[in-house]
């Protein structure tokens, strides 16, 4: 029988296939507007799952401090235009707790629990700073993909600064950095296990680049297309000869 991080990986797949055509045709109606939550919740679980398995209880306790913690930070980022600079949600993105998508959570843990699984790969877990410094950087490519595609082609949220980036303030990035950092960091710190969940959240990563570089691509953001596809081949072809 299928483990449940099985049958929760399978499933996700399934919606991820649905997605990459309903969203990047522009066939999703209206309606149906609530499964882009589901696929971030789904992902999120995958990334939870992988921290979970990694460190026990430690694990659940840190799963659960991220997705509240993530939020407090997004709250207030919106609403002070701290952290990542000056922006404000817009109701796209489903059900919000204090003006902050409850999606936003669950979208933090599949960064943060991919994002760690990759810098297992590529550093010692003996060095936790550097360590901790390649999870925000590989975090911050990510969003080299996703804050373009979110913002112009989407609307979940609005900048309310310019930047020769799609106006995406270049703070952003650098709160990007600071977050993934410190929670990385902070995880880094305590003893780990191998993870039978680990070649799962890998491919998370590369799921989440793949469609955020073809929706970017579909949309004609064009720069976001090729520069994340340059970072990508390199994470992609550094994690390959660390295999």
């Amino acid at each position: 029988m299928l483990k449940s991080g099985d049958r929760l990986y399978r499933l996700f797949l399934i919606w991820y296939a649905c997605g990459i055509v309903l969203v990047g045709f522009r066939l999703l109606p209206p309606w149906l507007e609530w499964a882009n939550v589901v696929f971030l919740m789904l992902a999120g679980g995958i990334g939870a799952s992988f921290l979970i398995e990694t460190y026990g209880r430690r694990g659940v306790i840190a799963t659960v401090a991220i997705f509240i913690g993530t939020m407090a930070v997004e709250y207030v980022g919106a609403t002070y235009n701290l952290i990542f600079g000056s922006y404000d949600y817009t109701n796209q993105f489903g059900m919000t707790v204090f003006g902050v998508p409850i999606a936003i959570g669950f979208a933090w843990l599949a960064v943060i629990g991919c994002t760690h699984a990759l810098a297992f790969r590529f550093v010692s877990t003996k060095r936790p700073l550097f360590s901790a410094v390649v999870g925000a950087v590989l975090a911050v490519v990510l969003d080299l993909a996703i804050d373009p595609v979110a913002y112009v082609a989407k609307q979940y949220w609005i900048w309310e600064e310019t930047s020769i980036y799609y106006n995406v303030p270049l703070q952003n990035f650098v709160g990007w950095f600071v977050v993934a950092f410190v929670i990385h960091f902070t995880l880094f710190l305590f003893p780990a296990r191998k993870a039978s969940s680990e070649q799962r959240a890998i491919s998370l990563f590369f799921l989440l680049e793949a469609m955020f570089l073809f929706l970017a691509f579909m949309e004609q953001l064009y720069a976001a297309f090729v520069l994340g596809l340059l970072l990508t081949s390199v994470i992609f072809w550094k994690w390959r000869r660390s295999t």
